[in-house]
């Protein structure tokens, strides 16, 4: 695989399709992100997908709608930050549309330093690697001048796809935490993300 180093921004339609369907073709896109500094950008490679109110691993499980999570309720690529043990920020994007709050979590990146790529595996390390913060809660990555994604030419085969159980979700039930609604495909070699 190669990317190039520029793409094409995704826009609210393409967040505005089935969850699963949004997760899966995360992978290979591009996080972009300008911290008004730097400029990171680095590619999804694993992704985990949450269907919203019948789903009992979502936040907004039986309808839950709070301040926090209120823009998973948003448009398409609408950006759902949150705190986990007062540490790490987690980055969501909204999916399946208006008022349907689904979204996607941002499990794992492939960024490079040092000329070199560099996995990062885990939530709150992605959350850390990229400088999320509550402030990008609510940005629409359609439209943000400080967080966006890419589609940088890399081609994901559906056979190098893979999936099985989200992580961390054994509170939601034999049903729900056994769903393999966790997609990830491994680092591969030639595809080069960058930072500025």
């Amino acid at each position: 695989m190669s990317a190039a180093a520029h793409g094409h921004r995704l826009r609210r339609d393409y967040f505005n399709r089935p969850t699963l369907l949004v997760a899966r073709d995360l992978l290979g896109k591009f996080i972009v992100r300008d911290t008004g500094s730097t400029r990171i950008a680095a590619m999804i490679n694993e992704v985990e997908a949450y269907k919203g109110p019948l789903d009992r691993a979502a936040h907004t499980h039986a309808g839950r709608r709070t301040r926090r999570v209120e823009p998973l309720y948003g448009d398409g690529g609408t950006v759902y930050a949150y705190l986990v043990y007062g540490l790490h920020w987690l980055l969501n994007f909204s999916t399946a549309g208006h008022g349907k709050p689904e979204g996607a979590l941002v499990r794992g990146v492939v960024g490079i330093e040092a000329g070199k790529h560099k996995a990062v595996i885990g939530p709150g390390r992605v959350g850390q690697y990229l400088h999320i913060d509550a402030a990008l809660s609510g940005d629409n990555v359609a439209d943000s001048a400080r967080i966006w994604v890419e589609d940088r030419g890399v081609q994901v085969r559906v056979k190098d796809i893979r999936r099985g159980p989200r992580v961390g979700i054994d509170y939601a039930g034999p049903y729900y935490a056994a769903r393999p609604w966790r997609f990830w495909i491994d680092v591969a070699v030639g595809v080069a993300p960058h930072r500025k």
